[in-house]
């Protein structure tokens, strides 16, 4: 079966289950080899069962102390186990010592037997201090053993071949022990991680959602609401302008349904253009005169979306907080940059950064970008910029079109569509006075302006 099939965390179960028993058997493991070395020994009768009993009462008492800590015993418990196999070790090392062998035939008063069930009591002592410090507290223990058969050696109660088996059983229990452990916790700790993996993934979808739905239902329903009122404003007026507004909102009416279905299987596009076209629509709606570049840069998809979701919500703003007569949106590209810029008269006191802006700001900033927006009396400026995209030669050479002024048809324009679109643009602003509407004020297209140093 491939990697890529495994269930994690059943293999986490079963990584557990091996830990558990590899753990545990390595008691009956070090009383095995306990056992080996005392049947060679040269031990008999009471000395033998004396022997016999501590190493296996001492190895009994630490396993039951590894067990502890695996099901997250006291830690007082634990020690105190530990004490009791400490002691049980040291009077089977008396036993063993009180047997006098001749030396002649190479066998040393005190047997290889206690290598191993010193090893668990080192692992046992090391799993007291906190991860990431218990190699250091099993190399001190390490160092104990070695030092004790050093000093036993020293009265000729250790051969130099006891003294090697110790120094080699020691470390290769302990560590065996502590290993695995360690091996089982940070798989542990990777399988949580991968979880908050996944619940921050889930999070972070949720914030999607909620950031895109705001930038679409902000907009459209802003501009539903104004073309609504201005629709009650011209049925006793206009009947026919009136019936063409309602139409208008059931259009945007439609096209938020769509964004909104579009936005739930993350598939909506935001262009830039688009985004300022629009922004052009709902200000002449609202007869603020407009000033916007005729022509957007050639920009990758992530930077589109961002420069035009800061159009889109300098808009919203604009119309639903300020009462502007006037507003200016420039796009300037400088060195490595791009940078767009909102902005308005008409603008209230500050009263702090709504949610829109703080989801603007975040966005931009995980772009390398920056968010600004300041007070001027009642001038309000809304700027963002972004690192400018490596786009191909070709794209930079846009030519630039002249200056347009809306309400003036163009050459190629027939008088016909010229009336149409003149029509459109005589939309009344929401909060004039009843039966009085005024005539759209224009947008003004102006050539984007690009700066360098």
């Amino acid at each position: 079966m491939p990697l890529e099939d495994e269930n994690p965390t059943r293999d986490l179960r079963r990584l557990r289950t091996y830990t558990f028993f590899t753990v545990i058997g390595s008691g009956p493991m070090a009383l095995f080899m306990a056992a080996m070395f005392m049947l060679g020994s040269g031990l008999t009768g009471t000395d033998l069962t004396l022997a016999a009993g501590a190493v296996t009462g001492s190895v009994v008492l630490c396993t039951a102390a590894l067990a502890l800590h695996w099901h997250g015993g006291e830690l007082w418990r634990r020690r105190t186990l530990w004490g009791a196999s400490l002691l049980l070790l040291v009077l089977g090392v008396v036993v063993d010592a009180g047997v006098r062998v001749d030396a002649d035939f190479g066998v040393s008063a005190i047997s290889d037997a206690w290598a191993a069930p010193a090893g668990l009591l080192a692992a046992e002592f090391a799993l007291w201090s906190r991860p990431g410090k218990r190699a250091r507290a099993l190399l001190w223990a390490v160092l104990v053993a070695a030092l004790a058969v050093a000093v036993l050696a020293q009265f000729d109660l250790y051969s130099r071949t006891s003294v090697f088996t110790t120094v080699l059983l020691v470390p290769v229990v302990g560590s065996s022990v502590v290993g695995q452990l360690w091996h089982y916790q940070v798989a542990r700790d990777l399988q949580q991680a991968r979880g908050l993996a996944a619940d921050l993934a889930v999070a972070e979808e949720r914030l999607r959602f909620a950031g895109e739905l705001h930038d679409i239902q902000g907009g459209n329903l802003q501009a539903i609401t104004l073309k609504a009122q201005v629709a009650r404003r011209l049925v006793a007026v206009d009947p026919e302008r009136a019936e063409a507004e309602m139409r208008a909102v059931e259009d945007l009416a439609r096209a938020a349904i769509k964004d909104t279905r579009e936005v739930v299987g993350g598939y909506r596009k935001v262009a830039l253009a688009d985004e300022i076209d629009s922004a052009a629509r709902i200000l002449k709606s609202a007869g603020v005169q407009a000033t916007v570049p005729d022509a957007a840069p050639s920009l990758d998809a992530d930077t589109e979306k961002l420069l035009g979701l800061l159009v889109r919500e300098a808009t919203t703003n604009l119309i639903r907080h300020a009462e502007p007569s006037a507003a200016e949106l420039s796009i300037v590209e400088v060195d490595a940059a791009i940078t767009v810029t909102v902005t308005n008269n008409g603008a209230p006191e500050p009263t702090g950064g709504g949610n829109g802006l703080t989801m603007l700001t975040e966005r931009f900033t995980e772009a390398g970008g920056t968010v600004e927006h300041a007070h001027d009396g009642d001038r309000f400026t809304l700027k963002g910029t972004v690192p400018k995209p490596q786009v191909p030669p070709q794209a930079k050479r846009a030519e630039e079109r002249p200056k347009r002024v809306a309400g003036r048809p163009e050459r190629d324009e027939a008088p016909a569509t010229w009336a149409a679109a003149q029509a459109k643009r005589l939309e009344a602003r929401a909060k004039h006075v009843e039966g009085q509407p005024n005539r759209a004020a224009p947008v003004r297209r102006v050539p984007r302006m690009r700066a360098r140093r």
